[in-house]
Parts: C-alpha cells; structure tokens; sequence
C-alpha cells in the first residue's frame, strides 16, 4: 500500500506485544513483530500481509543488527521485550544470576534496540516508543519502588529503562521523539487477571497511546493511557 506506515515491535509474538501487532494493522499500519520463538506467533498472522514476523532475540545485538537490516525503512518502533521476576524477589534475597537475565534483557536489551533502530527512524523522522513499568516508578502509589519489596530486579531494571529513554530522548530530540509508557498491570501470566490485572489489549492500547491515542502526549513524558506518571 503506498504511504503505508512501518513499526517494528520487539517482544512482539505474544502478550502485550501481540496484541500491539493486532491494533496497529488495524489501524493500517505495515507491522515487523520481532520474536524470539516463531512458533509461538498468533496463526491468524500467517495470511495477513501485513503483519511479518523476524526472528530476533534483544540479547544479542548482531540478532537485532541483522533485524533491523531486513526490516528497512521503519516509522515506528515499539521496544517492549521484557522479563519478568518473581512478585517473591527480595533485593537481600535474590538469585543474581537470575537477576542479571532480567537486566539483560530488559535494560541492555532495549538498549540495544535503540541503538539497532535509531538510524532508520531518524531517517524516516519516526517514533519511538519505549515500554517502561510503573514497578520502576519512585511514584506510583500502587506499585511503585517504594511500595513493597517484591520483584526487586524487575523493579531496578524498569528504573533503569527510564534513566535510558530519557538520555535517549534527549539525544534524539527534534530528530526522533521518544515516549516511555507503562501498560498498567496487564494479565501477561497465569494468575494475574485474579490480582485484578486487564486484559492485554488494555495494556497495548496504553503503549500505543503516544500513536493512537485520542488525546496528544508530550514527547519525553511518562505515561500511562495517556495520562502522565510520576518517574
């Protein structure tokens, strides 16, 4: 379709990610879900023209290098690959190792996103739109930092993220603007839709905002559903 619009989702073949994919074709967006394991992907995807799936993995950079090179020209790109940690996970308590998994993933990994990504969308003038966590919020009344002591490197690693979009952001500006978003708690695992969570579309149309939104969001910010959040 000419003029039709390209974004590139990490973490895109399940979740939060999948569900991204779907509202984005609807909205007639060209859409790159990049995944780890192809056989996870939805099966409504293989006929659908507009959705393409790379296999690429946000722990090595030559894999993301290598996605970016065949995805071409992008105006969006989605940095949502993520890992999570134990609700258990103290910081006085924790499996280090197992720690340091979930800090590669979801710090250096969006790191290495950006960097991958970064010339195609100052290229194309596109977005980006970096997937944070009100867990790594110092404000969020729920279930911010200094709220409970659990999931301790999830929590550290969302912070980080943060810190990275904001020194992204101001690196990018006037080039490419950068939103960081949080998708609330979203039913991503078994168990989480009794602790209250929303369903995963809920979650995508909240890191879409910034795109689909119906209210504007002011590159930089933090947002949840488009409304703004404490950092």
């Amino acid at each position: 379709m000419a003029g039709q619009r390209t974004a590139v989702i990490t973490g895109g073949g399940r979740g939060i990610g999948a569900a991204a994919v779907d509202l984005l074709r609807e909205d007639g967006w060209r859409v790159i879900a990049l995944v780890r394991d192809r056989g996870a992907v939805p099966e409504a995807w293989a006929d659908d023209s507009d959705v393409r799936v790379i296999q690429a993995d946000v722990t090595d950079a030559r894999s993301l290098e290598d996605a970016a090179r065949e995805a071409g020209d992008v105006d969006l790109v989605v940095a949502n690959a993520a890992a999570f940690a134990p609700w258990q996970e103290t910081a006085l308590a924790a499996d280090l190792d197992a720690a340091s998994a979930v800090l590669d993933v979801n710090v250096l990994g969006t790191w290495r996103t950006i960097q991958a990504f970064a010339p195609a969308l100052e290229a194309r003038h596109g977005s980006l739109i970096v997937v944070g966590s009100g867990g790594g919020s110092h404000g969020d009344p729920r279930f911010g930092i200094a709220t409970q002591p659990g999931a301790a490197s999830y929590a550290a690693s969302k912070a980080a993220v943060h810190a990275l979009a904001r020194k992204a952001a101001l690196e990018l500006e006037g080039r490419v603007p950068v939103y960081v978003v949080d998708p609330g708690l979203t039913a991503t695992a078994p168990g989480m839709a009794e602790m209250g969570a929303r369903p995963p579309v809920d979650g995508a149309r909240s890191i879409l905002w910034p795109i689909l939104g119906d209210t504007p969001v002011e590159p930089g910010s933090f947002t949840r559903d488009g409304q703004p959040l404490p950092w």
